[in-house]
């Protein structure tokens, strides 16, 4: 059984924000047989860390009102909030068995190293959505990284002290994020249980947004990828990385790879992509088919 404590950034429901990050722990939830979440902390990113709280409180008393969560701190404040006390508490009571998702900024997990210099050694397992490699288009435009540059301090000092990390980076996860709108009502629609209809109807205001925006039926599930990755790295092929971590270069979410790893001071961060396309889809959707809400199982099950 995977412990997981999923730290993000999640704004969904809210007009022209993202739905991924609540989509990824939706994924998690539904694979209980697999993963526990022991908890969740909100950092700054799709929003401040007030608004993604303030959402978060709203989702989560929709899908789990049981589980705790913890406000971060805002960008430019102490990193040493509610949210990076549990992260360091949480894994100092299991050292070595808990794991942290975190697809937002890194301002938590910053947090927690100053916190307790023992963090990154108690932590099972780092996953992180996040980072670029090389120029990313979309629409044929460059689009920015939005979650290490949000906070190139915390990400330098995590990516550079963090120990078994893995980066799920946007040019990684761009292609397999991709959902048709039809195709992903149709998946869902076949589970025919509330829970599905819920998450359906939960996130038509994101392809709504995208629609008007570009004029395309789709939008993109980052987080998903990283969440996925976690539970099931078979899906993927692991690419051990070397890469120069710097905060000018994390201003932008390079992580500037070096691959032939010349030179001193260079960190070696798995970058792994996924395998066979068809069959991370097919998880995906799965977990999220599977996920009940509060209850569900005694009306339904």
């Amino acid at each position: 059984m995977n412990e997981i404590i999923v730290d993000f950034d999640s704004t969904v429901g809210l007009e022209s924000r993202p739905m991924d990050d609540a989509l990824a722990l939706l994924y998690l939830l539904g694979r209980p047989e697999e993963a526990r979440v022991v908890g969740v902390t909100c950092t700054f990113g799709n929003d401040t860390a007030g608004q993604v709280y303030r959402s978060t409180q709203d989702f989560l008393a929709q899908v789990r009102p049981e589980l705790p969560f913890f406000p971060g701190s805002e960008a430019g404040e102490d990193p040493r909030s509610p949210a990076a006390r549990f992260l360091a508490q949480a894994v100092r009571e299991r050292p070595g068995e808990r794991s942290i998702l975190a697809i937002g900024s890194l301002t938590n997990l910053y947090g927690a190293s100053l916190l307790d210099p023992a963090f990154f050694e108690n932590v099972k397992e780092l996953v992180f959505m996040g980072g670029i490699t090389a120029p990313l288009l979309y629409h044929g435009q460059p689009l920015d990284e939005l979650n290490f540059s949000v906070n190139p301090t915390a990400a330098a000092h995590v990516l550079r002290g963090g120990r078994k990390i893995s980066i799920l980076t946007g040019n990684n996860t761009l292609e397999p994020s991709y959902l048709p709108m039809d195709e992903f009502c149709a998946q869902l629609e076949s589970a025919e249980t509330p829970s599905a209809r819920y998450i359906r109807q939960l996130c038509l205001y994101r392809f709504a947004d995208k629609a008007r925006r570009y004029g395309e039926a789709g939008s993109y599930c980052w987080d998903a990828v990283a969440a996925v990755y976690l539970l099931h790295p078979e899906l993927f092929t692991g690419r051990l990385t070397p890469c120069r971590i710097t905060e000018e270069h994390l201003k932008q979410g390079f992580l500037a790879p070096e691959p032939d790893g010349a030179g001193s001071g260079l960190v070696t961060l798995n970058l792994p992509q996924v395998t066979d396309a068809a069959a991370y889809r097919a998880e995906m959707y799965r977990g999220w088919r599977d996920f009940r809400l509060p209850g569900e199982e005694d009306r339904h099950g």
